[in-house]
């Protein structure tokens, strides 16, 4: 065709088009409407975000800084929270991060009844009558049913709140999935069976005590409190974050058992409350008595929905281990690093859509990852994923933090009440302590070395609320009872984080607890790298003298060790003695699959 010609039909098409949209001139007008709010809207939230962003810078400054001068006072995590409330206040009084709305009356186009809200609204709009209507799709706000007045407004959002399943499916995940990979498994193992003992019983215990007690209150001052709302309260309540006291333990180098006992019931009963939580919430409860086939379902599917989520998160670990172990992806460090966040991500994924519990399921992935899959990566990709993690883990911490202040001045979702929030405090504590004392000298009873009293009074002044306990209040909010709880439990993480871990060197002090140089060498284990921690192991596990293995006060610690040096790492790592040697000959051509070339170069065995 010749180029003259090719313009002419380029032009005639050119034209036929602008005639063709020229047509709809409402159209045009209502799309450039949408651009323009649309683009407003994107404006908006990138503001919010560099806001955000620009806080996150000021708290690592500020960490830097209190770690540089040693100060124990006042912790990084308090002060994030003290930001969050200066930032919130700033977008309260200043009007930032504010959006003009519309609301309309809307009636269904076929005069049915609605007994629930719909997902969506949809919404004819013309420009004026000739036009073609226009269709919008609008999400329904929270709440908006509940809303008695129906009137034709307008009104200002807040748009700096942000949704409760950002923190469930990309805030926690990673804070989980890290206590989990970095856990400190010699002293979590030499105490597993009182960790166990306080996150299962102590957990339990605790969200009884605390929502019975608020019942009994709240029933003679008449606040109007359902006890199934209140046994939530207690159990999303009795998760625990001591954050800011386990930087102080460590900073101060305390007793191994101590730090253990705090830390691995915080790591462990965050898993606990939320399926607690989730179990009470789901229960039916017409009355305020309680059946006993009711409490045995609820028991069992309690423990149905805890148990699949560990054996789910442990199978997506120990098919990582693996993989890694089988395949030489270990060469390709980027590749390595990629499949193994994929896969424990995946894990959390793979829970929610079984309808289990995600945050189980990632902690006890990264508990297998850190104990099999670790040892099979290169260097590079260890350095890789442990740094990964625990930057993403401190950056997402510190914005929950902030964000926990931010919310009390923005959030619309937040009533208070203060007297509910001073029985609720007082309630606490005392459910804490009920379990706390009570069972430390049960366990005692056979437990060597015991657990003096002065650890158990700082066991039960570590028990800070944060990060879990927030998200679990805020992400059911849609009566005005579970408003207070999420207002209260608000306060709640606030004034224990900023006023228990501002004393903990004190309170250390306070109760004679050995740190630094008092703490002797023969309590401090010292620390390996894997090679060698595996062959410790392994000759622990096959030495029957008294003393050697490091776990060998505890039965339950004991037995799982022997099974997991003679199968689980020979099984899932490059560990020796290798299935070959620790399995019957039967399973001779089983095992010799299973073992690496890695570990038959060890025991001087040619590959065929």
């Amino acid at each position: 065709m010749r180029p003259a010609a090719l313009l002419r039909w380029s032009i005639f098409l050119l034209l036929f088009l602008l005639a063709a949209h020229a047509v709809k001139p409402g159209n045009e007008q209502l799309d450039k409407a949408a651009q323009r709010r649309a683009e407003a809207l994107h404006h908006l939230d990138t503001v919010i975000l560099l806001t955000f962003i620009s806080v996150l810078i000021v708290i690592v400054l500020t960490a830097w800084f209190f770690k540089h001068n040693r100060f124990r006072f006042v912790h990084e995590s308090g002060l994030t929270i003290v930001y969050g409330l200066m930032i919130g206040c700033g977008i309260k009084y200043f009007n930032i991060g504010l959006w003009r709305s519309t609301t309309i009356d809307v009636l269904p186009s076929n005069k049915s009844s609605l007994y629930a809200p719909p997902d969506f609204l949809r919404l004819e709009v013309r420009e004026d009558t000739k036009a073609q209507a226009v269709s919008f799709h609008y999400e329904l706000i929270e709440g908006f049913y509940a809303d008695k007045k129906k009137t034709s407004e307008q009104k200002i959002e807040q748009k700096t709140a942000f949704s409760p399943e950002i923190f469930f499916n990309i805030l926690l995940p990673p804070i989980i999935f890290n206590a989990g990979y970095s856990l400190k498994k010699r002293n979590f193992f030499r105490n597993i069976g009182s960790i166990l003992a306080f996150v299962f019983v102590g957990t339990t215990v605790s969200c009884l005590v605390t929502g019975l007690l608020l019942s009994m209150i709240t029933k003679i001052f008449g606040m109007g409190f359902a006890l199934q709302e209140l046994l939530v309260f207690g159990a999303l309540i009795s998760a625990t974050d001591p954050v800011t006291v386990l930087s102080v333990f460590s900073e101060m180098r305390v007793e191994p058992d101590l730090f253990a006992l705090v830390f691995g019931e915080s790591a462990l009963n965050d898993a606990v409350a939320i399926v607690l939580t989730n179990t009470i919430d789901s229960f039916s409860m017409s009355t305020e008595t309680i059946d006993f086939d009711s409490l045995l379902s609820a028991a069992l599917n309690f423990l149905y929905v805890f148990f699949g989520s560990l054996i789910l998160g442990s199978i997506v670990g120990c098919c990582t281990a693996l993989l890694t172990k089988l395949t030489a992806i270990a060469d390709h460090p980027l590749l390595e690093t990629a499949l193994f966040i994929l896969f424990s991500y995946a894990s959390f994924l793979l829970a929610e859509v079984l309808h289990l519990t995600g945050i189980v399921s990632v902690l006890f992935c990264g508990i297998c990852q850190a104990h099999y899959t670790f040892n099979n990566m290169s260097e590079e990709s260890r350095s890789t994923t442990k740094q990964f993690f625990h930057i993403i883990s401190f950056l997402s911490e510190s914005f929950i933090f902030c964000y926990i202040g931010v919310s009390v001045f923005v959030s619309k979702n937040q009533k208070w009440n203060l007297p509910f929030l001073l029985f609720s405090i007082c309630s606490i504590w005392i459910a804490r302590a009920v379990f706390v004392y009570p069972l430390c000298a049960l366990l005692n009873i056979r437990r060597r070395p015991k657990i003096p009293m002065n650890y158990q009074h700082m066991i039960l002044f570590s028990g800070l609320r944060g990060a879990m306990a927030f998200a679990l209040a805020d992400r059911n909010t849609a009566t005005e009872a579970k408003q207070v709880i999420c207002a209260t439990t608000v306060a709640i993480v606030i004034l224990t984080v900023l006023i228990n871990g501002g004393v903990a060197s004190w309170m250390i002090d306070r109760l004679k607890i050995k740190y630094g140089d008092q703490v002797s060498q023969e309590v401090t284990l010292p620390r390996s790298d894997s090679v060698g921690e595996a062959r410790e192991m392994i000759e622990g596990a096959t030495s029957t003298t008294p003393g050697q293995n490091p776990w060998d006060k505890a039965f339950l610690p004991r037995k799982w060790y022997n099974f997991d040096a003679c199968f689980m790492k020979p099984l899932l790592t490059h560990a020796n003695p290798s299935l070959l040697d620790t399995m019957p000959n039967c399973m001779h051509r089983i095992s010799y699959f299973f073992t690496s070339d890695r570990q038959l170069a060890n025991e001087g065995v040619s590959p065929l």
